[in-house]
């Protein structure tokens, strides 16, 4: 007999530091934005194909693309400009070259790709990611979208030419009509004169926020290339000759340099009411050569000072950003301002960055020219937060990437990493409480379903609402189950849609009213648990006044998808006037030929089953919403649609 359970039982779960995502930092109040900071990126202007080399008809610039789902590379180009759509014929099926020339790259872009369609990112016009229509493929190979596509070598004989192919981590794909997301970290071939010292190598591929590939080499072009040979630098390439594609929001940082300290001396102080003033007019406890930036000086977790001097050196003249982060500044104020920390960086005598102690980060922009600069650091710790001890300085600008200028080996936290905690059900669903960040806001009633076919959700359990849904592994919960455990926050982990989650069900006043944000009056909402059926998978039951509502969330039997079933039950002394159910909301939502509903600039689709009743598309504070009026009939009353991503 089977038996069902809300997670503890470990015995139904994988749980292993797998590398496909990192934890969060104990306690950490919300998952860091891993670009804040960052200097905006160059982006391709797509208003004509100026930024290209000439190539054939088959490329153009329209305002969008739409594809028809039922038909094999079936791309349809929409009217006006930022987007390149890619038509192939036999008579017009050309590549589309930058006129840009790179080596060490960071690109990101958006693609569209129609049912059973093939295309390529080309490094350099040399070093294939693979494009494709991988929807719903259980395990993808180096052909499928995300891969580092093969070499071939005929000399290598029949059913060997083809070698070095690196399928993608886990399948990331959404489905042929949606925006995909593309970020590729890209490290160039190196050379000392004409000799190849080192292999290309794709630091990292990223597929709608899932790390897909990471530090894979490649000892050469990957089949079909333009070019077979290997150079320092080379054009961004769009593969035009196997399938329609759609692409926009290129954006890249090409990166020739580093930044450098040299003569670096330090001098560490104790002391009370230290501030970067003070350091310059007391005498140090110890002094000498350091090799890199940190805390190691004050050999003290409190009541320290440092003082760094020495030279910076830049490639290029331009426009440079610079970060402190002090990690002992602390979330409460008792643990903030000068009082209780700060720094200031100097460069040739000019304060250029004073970290006041506010919030761990304070960053400035400053113009350098190329060549060497006086470098002074002063950074002090006046009041205990924890062990926290650890400064970083980072610097970024014009061929430079964001890199560290301290000694990350000697960080305090890169002694101790935490290994991230994955779970992956097994054999049948599994049921698992925990908070989770939901746009900016932590949601303390959430419910985590979890089922084998690799279809999951979470759900607010307080709104009635799914509030995420992704395929792939399921959670994340180093937060939940690494020492204490305190903050109990669980992250989904795979190609993940952010929904809503606005409550699904809702009494509207008449046909213009807004739709609520929350319900929380007992009088409005109310929970009533949730039971599970044979296979273990839950129904959720809530009362929206006097309407009964049972919500049953399954993987969809024909496809990668979330079907959606509401049954709802009015007893005879109910009023259903103005009762409504929330399909979608989002900043857009789009009706499609097919007669899906795209939501959020085709980030997800909503399909309703043929026959159902049209919804109610409108437009209400800002933002786009679908709506469909509930009707009963003798008390019952059923929709169901299906979430596809």
């Amino acid at each position: 007999m089977r038996h069902p359970y809300i997670l503890c039982l470990a015995t139904l779960f994988s749980a292993a530091a797998l590398p496909i995502v990192s934890a969060q930092a104990p306690h950490a109040p919300e998952p860091p934005d891993p670009s804040a900071g960052l200097l905006p990126a160059q982006s391709i202007p797509l208003t004509d194909l100026g930024a290209f080399r000439p190539t054939a008809a088959n490329w153009r610039v329209a305002g969008g693309a739409t594809v028809d789902r039922g038909r094999n590379l079936a791309l349809q180009a929409e009217p006006g400009t930022g987007v390149l759509v890619n038509s192939p014929t036999d008579a017009a099926k050309g590549h589309l070259l930058t006129t840009m020339q790179h080596g060490d790259l960071d690109v990101s872009l958006d693609v569209m790709l129609p049912k059973g369609s093939n295309s390529g990112v080309y490094l350099m016009g040399r070093y294939e990611v693979q494009l494709f229509d991988s929807w719903g493929v259980a395990s993808p190979t180096f052909a499928d979208i995300g891969g580092i596509y093969q070499r071939w070598d005929e000399k290598r004989g029949a059913g060997n030419e083809g070698y070095e192919g690196t399928p993608p981590r886990l399948n990331a794909s959404r489905a042929p009509g949606l925006w995909q997301h593309l970020d590729i970290v890209f490290r160039a071939p190196k050379f000392d004169g004409k000799r190849k010292i080192a292999n290309a190598r794709f630091t990292q591929v990223v597929l709608n926020g899932v790390v897909v590939q990471e530090n894979v080499e490649v000892t050469g072009p990957t089949r079909a290339a333009p070019f077979q040979d290997e150079q320092p630098t080379g054009p961004l390439m769009i593969q035009g000759d196997h399938g329609p594609v759609a692409v926009r929001n290129i954006r890249y940082k090409s990166y020739t340099g580093a930044a450098t300290l040299s003569d670096l001396r330090f001098r560490a102080y104790t002391g009370e009411q230290m501030d970067s003033a003070w350091i310059d007019t007391h005498t140090p406890v110890r002094e000498g050569a350091a090799t890199g930036i940190s805390t190691e000086p004050a050999q003290a977790t409190n009541k320290f000072a440092v003082a760094y001097d020495g030279s910076l050196t830049v490639p290029t003249t331009g426009r440079y950003r610079f970060i402190v982060n002090l990690d002992w500044v602390g979330a409460e104020p008792a643990m903030q301002g000068p009082a209780v920390a700060g720094a200031r960086l100097s460069l040739d005598g000019k304060t250029v960055l004073s970290h006041t102690g506010t919030a761990r980060r304070a960053m400035a922009d400053v113009d350098l020219t190329a060549g060497k600069h006086v470098f002074a650091l002063r950074f002090y710790k006046n009041r205990q937060y924890g062990a926290e001890r650890d400064l970083s300085l980072w610097i970024e600008g014009p061929g430079v990437r964001r890199q560290a200028l301290h000694d990350e080996t000697l960080l305090a936290s890169a002694g101790n990493p935490v290994s991230p905690i994955v779970l992956q059900p097994q054999m049948e669903p599994v049921l698992l409480r925990s908070f989770e960040w939901h746009r900016h806001s932590k949601r303390t009633t959430v419910m985590s379903v979890a089922d084998p076919t690799g279809v999951h959700y979470s759900y607010d359990l307080a709104q009635g609402a799914p509030i995420f849904v992704w395929r792939g592994p399921f959670l994340e919960t180093t937060q939940m189950w690494d020492g204490r455990g305190e903050d109990q926050i669980a992250r989904p982990v795979g190609s993940t849609v952010d929904l809503a989650g606005a409550p699904t069900v809702a009494v509207l006043g008449d046909a213009n009213a807004a739709w609520p944000d929350s319900l929380p009056d007992e009088r409005e909402f109310t929970r009533l648990g949730f039971q599970l059926d044979k296979a273990g998978r839950p129904t959720i039951r809530s009362r929206v006044r006097d309407i009964t509502v049972e919500d049953a969330l399954r993987p969809d039997s024909s496809g990668p998808s979330l079907h959606r079933e509401l049954r709802l039950h009015a007893p005879a002394s109910a009023s259903a006037n103005g009762l409504y159910v929330l399909l979608a909301q989002g900043r857009n939502i789009a009706r499609q030929g097919d007669g899906s509903y795209a939501v959020d600039d085709k980030s997800y689709l909503v399909t309703l089953p043929s026959g159902a009743a049209q919804p109610v598309l409108r437009e209400q504070n800002g933002r786009a919403e679908l709506l469909v009026p509930v009707r009963f009939d003798r008390g019952e009353a059923t929709v169901d649609y299906s979430i596809v991503w």
